[in-house]
């Protein structure tokens, strides 16, 4: 049976009207077989939910009978019943996560529901371009591009909308012929509901998007457009999250510190457990090894939508977004893939040059305050990333008792102190030499040294400015889209 389907946008008044059908998801005979019975005196109804985004079936859903207590979740086949509904006229109400990162509210029109009566009701939320096509207007999608990026923003401590923050879409648009490409960054407010929407965004899309609210910011996480025209990426940012400490030059410097906690494990793609693994949230200088069990703790971290960082040797670095709150301890898996080395014939000049100049290596490298490694002065067929630092100047590459490791340290300073900054964030050292079995040389894209008196303020550390600090930009840092 068809049935008429009313959907609201809860951030205006606008309705609009769609059929709705489960025949392609279901056999008929299937159906009938399963029909409820209706108690006596009692109405029930049964159907289908499909998620015509994903063009599968709305799985765990919650469909409700307006004006009563009947209520039930949808199947992983999007199959609901419901029986012992008391007569007379009623909406079926559906919520789900996917409805509210639309941002839309889902109801069936009125009906009248008779006792002793079985009613089908299948029900669909519309297509990604048609959901495109209702919240932007025909003009920005035709000038600027086809596609949307729509979603939610919360705070992680109260789940209620984060009002008024500030979500930021960075993505690259190739031009006709696909030779040049250009950064584009794109813009928009969370309204009084907590939804906001990107509108005229060029198909297929991949890039970061991140939220700010109040002067502090969420990780930066991925967010794609890969088939169709409607994209999707929901948020969350807290309230406050940004201590402000003083470093030995007197400068001030932000950290992110709260109490959120976050446990996980690290797994190969077989899914067996691996040790050794260094798990960091980006931006918070918080670090992990895994242990011999895959598993890891995090503590003290920032609350909201946050970047988690995993690096292992013969593994390819891995990014994978989380959402944390100091309500309930956060869990992840994350899976590793193998290495993939980037070829030298592969690389072009150009596109080096721009993840370069993206980072500031190049504008930083003009000044001549540091000492700067890039293109061929930079050992990427060393075997370690020491071996890579034994021909830079300030620096010597010292044995430890193993035998095996090694420590660089400031040929300058008599306590020999370095520290490290890998693709914008600080390293924090677990182990003496740790840097040689997280960083590959062939993955190396630049360089920056400084001795202690030289290091640009966006890199020096509290507690740590008497120190050297080499600066290590890799291929994945340089290649993805960035803020200039």
């Amino acid at each position: 049976m068809k049935r008429a389907l009313s959907f609201h946008l809860r951030s205006t008044a606008r309705l609009f009207a769609v059929v709705a059908t489960s025949a392609s998801i279901v056999a008929a005979g299937r159906l009938a077989a399963q029909t409820p019975v209706a108690s006596p005196g009692f109405a029930a109804i049964h159907g289908f939910i499909v998620d015509s985004v994903h063009a599968t079936a709305l799985a765990q859903a919650w469909v409700k009978i307006e004006g009563t207590t009947r209520q039930t979740r949808t199947s992983d086949e999007g199959r609901y019943v419901l029986d012992s509904i008391p007569p007379g006229q009623h909406r079926v109400i559906v919520s789900h996560p996917l409805l509210d990162t639309i941002g839309f509210g889902m109801a069936t029109r009125p009906m009248n529901l008779a006792a002793g009566q079985v009613t089908s009701v299948d029900l669909a939320i519309p297509s990604g371009d048609r959901i495109v096509s209702l919240l932007c207007p025909a003009a920005v999608l035709k000038l600027r591009g086809p596609g949307a990026l729509v979603g939610f923003v919360k705070d992680p401590e109260s789940g209620g909308p984060a009002v008024g923050s500030r979500v930021e879409l960075i993505y690259e648009e190739s031009d006709p012929l696909g030779f040049k490409k250009t950064l584009r960054k794109r813009e928009a407010t969370v309204d009084s509901t907590g939804s906001y929407r990107i509108c005229g965004i060029p198909t297929p899309m991949t890039g970061k998007v991140q939220v700010f609210r109040n002067g502090i910011s969420s990780g930066e996480v991925a967010a794609a457009i890969e088939q169709g025209s409607l994209g999707l990426r929901s948020l969350s940012i807290a309230a406050v999250q940004v201590a402000t400490v003083a470093t030995d030059s007197g400068k001030s410097m932000k950290v992110y510190r709260g109490s959120s906690r976050l446990t996980g494990r690290i797994v190969n793609k077989q899914g067996q457990p691996l040790a050794g693994a260094r798990v960091t949230v980006e931006g918070s200088g918080i670090t992990a090894i895994s242990r011999a069990t895959g598993d890891f703790t995090l503590d003290s971290l920032p609350a909201g939508t946050q970047s988690l960082d995993v690096r292992k040797l013969g593994y390819g670095a891995t990014e994978k977004a989380v959402e944390l709150s100091s309500v309930a301890p956060a869990s992840v898996t994350v899976v590793m893939g193998d290495y993939v080395p980037t070829l030298q014939t592969m690389r072009v000049e150009a596109e080096r040059d721009k993840g370069l100049s993206d980072v500031g290596y190049l504008e930083r490298k003009q000044t001549g305050l540091g000492h700067y490694m890039d293109g061929d002065n930079l050992r990427t067929d060393a075997l370690k990333f020491s071996d890579a630092m034994r021909i830079a100047p300030g620096l010597k590459v010292t044995p430890l008792g193993d035998g095996r490791s090694y420590v660089i340290e400031s040929a300058r300073d008599p306590n020999g102190c370095v520290t490290y900054v890998v693709d914008g964030s600080r390293w924090t050292q677990m182990t003496p030499g740790d840097i040689d079995d997280f960083v590959r040389p062939d993955e190396l894209r630049a360089v920056e040294i400084y001795n202690a008196s030289t290091v640009p303020g966006q890199f020096q550390q509290a507690g740590m400015t008497k120190c050297a600090t080499i600066v290590i930009w890799t291929v994945r840092s340089t290649n993805r889209p960035r803020k200039r």
